[in-house]
């Protein structure tokens, strides 16, 4: 007999025996676990065969003895594959993973590793690592669903694992740790609103306000429709200067929810003031509005108050020599300011009170007018005190309803003054057309 035939008969008595096993293969399965055998090159001991059907049949002591009889027989690298798989389902993720320790950095890793080391990370709660070897494993064999809808899981858990861990080290004040974790979890997911608004959040609590926006504004142009998020980021916008982007969202929100009017408003406002000479958008910025800053608005803001004729002019001591002193004078002259009659005194640098403005913008709606009767809403008694020029003022939708807010005496501020200007105009076009502040003539 020939010796190639006495070869080929040596084989088959061989394989007939068990001593050695071809591939044994089933057909590529689409989820864990993989056969051990895959991308591997044979021959393959026999308890290979025996052990990857004992694996799918959920014998996983059995698996286990299959596999070990074979590592101890071939040294292979499908054994080492076949004990991970077998103690990830036989609850062992420990020890699975102090395997693909030393697995995945002998050489390059197989399909069947990649996913059993992913399976054993998982199973130690550690899906950010598992999901990288999954994502290894479908670049491999995009062509696998099951591997994918796996891969996808595993997207979705380490997603909340990473969320988890940067609202655990924002609270703590780790903004580096929560800003990685939450720019990892982006990069997971990379359309969810969610995301970008906890990032807005984390970096408005750590003091970056220009990065929390921006995170916000990321939100917004995925399409977050969250009230409390857009208010956020046009609280912010207002903080960071960006005031177009403010109106813009401020105007959004008014549209939907009246209660946002009054914070549109004020942020068309801040606006215009922007773009102010620096001492009349300090004036209109000012918490607490001195009577010289509301010369300086008066004098910017009301034309006819520069333009207007004074017969005389009214001195103050205390005005002279100071760099506004000509918006304060025309004030005086005009009469929306007052002197103290006995110190010859108009306390430019002094607050100025509720009651004070208030006659001061009462004021000039008469200046303004060319009615001879004053608007509806003065009632019928002509202010003559403080106090009724403060309800009259507020009656006519000059300033805010004040009784029993504030300091004692009660003071403006720069933007309540600066709203209060506009509508003094307002005011005052209504009476002359007969609007609804007027009378009819």
């Amino acid at each position: 007999m020939r010796p190639f035939t006495l070869l080929s008969l040596f084989v088959l008595a061989l394989l007939h025996s068990g001593c050695v096993s071809t591939s044994g293969r089933v057909g590529p399965r689409d989820s864990f676990p993989l056969d051990p055998r895959e991308e591997l090159v044979g021959p393959f001991p026999a308890e290979m065969a025996s052990g990857w059907r004992a694996l799918l049949a959920g014998d996983t002591a059995e698996a286990e003895e299959e596999f070990e009889r074979a590592r101890l027989q071939a040294s292979g690298l499908a054994a080492e594959i076949g004990l991970v798989e077998t103690w990830v389902l036989g609850k062992k993720p420990e020890r699975a993973a102090k395997a693909c320790v030393s697995l995945l950095k002998s050489g390059e890793p197989t399909l069947p590793l990649l996913v059993a080391c992913g399976e054993a990370w998982a199973a130690r709660s550690e899906p950010s690592d598992a999901l990288a070897l999954y994502e290894q494993a479908v670049a491999r064999a995009p062509q696998r669903k099951g591997l994918r809808a796996r891969a996808s899981e595993l997207r979705a858990s380490a997603r909340g694992e990473l969320v988890r861990e940067a609202k655990a080290s924002a609270e703590k004040a780790d903004w580096e740790a929560a800003r990685s974790r939450i720019v990892r979890a982006i990069e997971l997911d990379g359309k969810s609103v969610e995301l970008r608004a906890l990032a807005g959040d984390i970096e408005s609590a750590a003091g970056f306000g220009e990065k929390a926006l921006e995170r916000y504004r990321e939100a917004i142009d995925l399409g977050a429709k969250d009230v409390t998020l857009r208010e956020k980021a046009a609280v912010l916008a207002l903080e960071v200067s960006d005031h177009a982007l403010a109106v813009s969202l401020f105007d959004e929100l008014a549209r939907e929810e009246p209660r946002f009017r009054e914070r549109a408003e004020q942020a068309r406002l801040l606006f215009r003031v922007a773009n102010w000479p620096a001492p009349e958008r300090e004036a209109a910025s000012s918490t607490r509005l001195t009577r010289a800053e509301a010369a300086r608005l008066v004098w910017w803001m009301i034309p006819e108050v520069r333009e207007a004729v004074v017969a005389s002019g009214v001195i103050a001591s205390d005005v002279v020599s100071r760099r506004d002193s000509r918006a304060l004078e025309r004030a005086l002259s005009l009469g929306l300011l007052d002197v103290d009659p006995r110190t010859h005194r108009a306390n430019p640098d002094a607050a100025l009170t509720l009651a004070a403005g208030s006659r001061l913008l009462l004021r000039l709606v008469a200046l303004l007018s060319t009615s001879s009767l004053p608007p509806a809403c003065y009632g019928d008694v002509l202010p003559r005190s403080g106090v009724e020029a403060a309800r009259v003022a507020s009656s006519c939708v000059l300033i805010d309803d004040r009784e029993g807010a504030g300091p004692s005496p009660p003071v403006l501020s720069g933007p309540e003054f600066t709203r209060a200007l506009d509508r003094v105009r307002v005011l005052a076009s209504e009476e002359e057309t007969g609007g609804a502040g007027g009378r009819s003539r």
